[in-house]
């Protein structure tokens, strides 16, 4: 009975163990997964005013069409 119990808390603690090596691997990962985000955002943005620059700067009316008209 007594090994019974004994391989029971072996058994416990090993899965604390694994549990605590998980969280913790989560948590990295999440902090991984923000400063991606962040990375994200800023390129969006960083996109954004490329293509509104290419926007204001173009101007199609003042183009002569192209030669097969």
């Amino acid at each position: 009975m007594e090994k019974r119990l004994t391989d029971l808390e072996m058994h416990s603690m090993e899965q604390e163990n694994t549990i605590d090596t998980l969280n913790r691997e989560v948590l990295k990962q999440q902090l991984q997964i923000q400063k991606l985000e962040v990375q994200l955002k800023y390129l969006m943005a960083k996109i954004d005013s490329i293509n509104k620059e290419g926007e204001l700067s173009v101007d199609t009316s003042q183009e002569p069409p192209p030669p097969h008209y």
